[in-house]
């Protein structure tokens, strides 16, 4: 992400958007009469995942069962009606876990439907086909949900999201990109999980390669960079920091060849362990990193953002790329309130 996304303001209405599909029901949302169901749970009785087939198929709550989001979202958007899958539909943070394509500077390179956009190598906004595309729910059993999105017109991917509670207290998603063009297209998988900006977030870069950290340019009057910490080897965007007059917000974005695939954030007495395989440095796209953390502050909103990449890749017609992580909730002892806490449990992790 980059700083451009600060024009996230919600809109005032979603009411002049307009409806599509068939009414779906199920765990957790009852269909209302011509109008899509809403949200699907899955829980392991400890752990509980909602996602959104109408709302790009993405996750927008994860929880202990008697715990909290974790997720940042605005349940507001849990509901119907639902926007449009169209070029015309502006970008709103209905946030939780989205699946993007990488790298960002192609967001619009691959398409026709917007020349402008393309022949400023726009970064800004993502597809909004990707966003807010008609899922089909394909299985649905207490513990797993199967989804099948329809081909965008922007990238030419079609998405199968398979989300799966896999131990007490583990959800695994996977997702499954598609070429449904007749020729090819390059892209990568980029799931961006909004969390909670209280959150404190921490990875470990590999020995010998420096992160890369992007912020403000010196043209942006009344933005500054967000702090970036560094403790033990772990990076860190701790939260807490405002813009001080007269800057208006914060934001910065580290770049992160990791030492494991692996993101922890700590939530009081919660932490959130998100896991995927390494990727070699050489698969990824040379923009991207294979971890990417984001937080911006400013009196508007506040963003935290776990960010993981897949290898670029060339597919051909019907061809397929797939990424897959799994997200694990740990309860604490106690709440990880001080540095020196979080350091220990971070030690611990494998």
């Amino acid at each position: 992400m980059f700083g451009g996304r600060w024009s996230l303001r919600r809109a005032s209405s979603l009411c002049a958007l307009g409806l599509a599909g068939a009414a779906l029901a199920g765990a957790g949302g009852a269909a209302e009469e011509g109008r899509e169901a809403a949200l699907l749970e899955i829980s392991s009785g400890e752990i509980v995942l909602g996602v959104l087939p109408p709302l790009g198929g993405r996750a927008v709550l994860l929880k202990t069962r008697q715990g909290r989001n974790l997720l940042a979202s605005d349940e507001a958007f849990w509901k119907p009606p639902f926007p449009e899958p169209s070029l015309e539909t502006p970008f709103q943070p209905w946030n939780g876990r989205i699946v993007w394509v990488g790298p960002q500077t192609d967001f619009w390179e691959q398409q026709d439907l917007r020349p402008e956009l393309k022949g400023r190598h726009a970064v800004w906004p993502p597809d909004p086909f990707a966003e807010t595309a008609r899922f089909e729910t394909v299985e649905k059993t207490n513990t797993l949900i199967r989804l099948r999105g329809p081909a965008s017109p922007v990238t030419g991917l079609s998405l199968e999201h398979h989300y799966e509670i896999t131990g007490p207290r583990t959800v695994r998603m996977k997702v499954t990109a598609t070429n449904r063009r007749t020729g090819p297209v390059a892209w990568d998988l980029w799931p961006n999980t909004r969390v909670r900006p209280e959150g404190w977030p921490y990875v470990r870069p590999a020995p010998g390669a420096p992160p890369r950290i992007t912020g403000p340019k010196g043209q942006e009057s009344g933005v500054g960079p967000y702090p970036v910490e560094t403790h033990e080897g772990w990076l860190s965007l701790a939260p807490g920091h405002r813009p001080k007059p007269p800057q208006q917000k914060l934001w910065t974005k580290a770049f992160v060849r990791p030492a494991q695939g692996l993101i922890a954030c700590f939530f009081g007495r919660e932490l959130l362990v998100v896991r995927a395989p390494l990727v070699p440095p050489e698969r990824l796209h040379p923009e991207q990193a294979m971890i990417e953390l984001y937080r911006g502050a400013s009196d508007e909103e506040d963003i935290l953002e776990l960010e993981m990449h897949s290898a670029h890749e060339t597919l051909a017609p019907g061809a397929s790329l797939s990424f897959e992580q799994t997200f694990e909730i740990v309860t604490l002892p106690e709440e990880a309130a001080t540095l020196a806490s979080r350091l220990g449990h971070l030690r611990a992790l494998r």
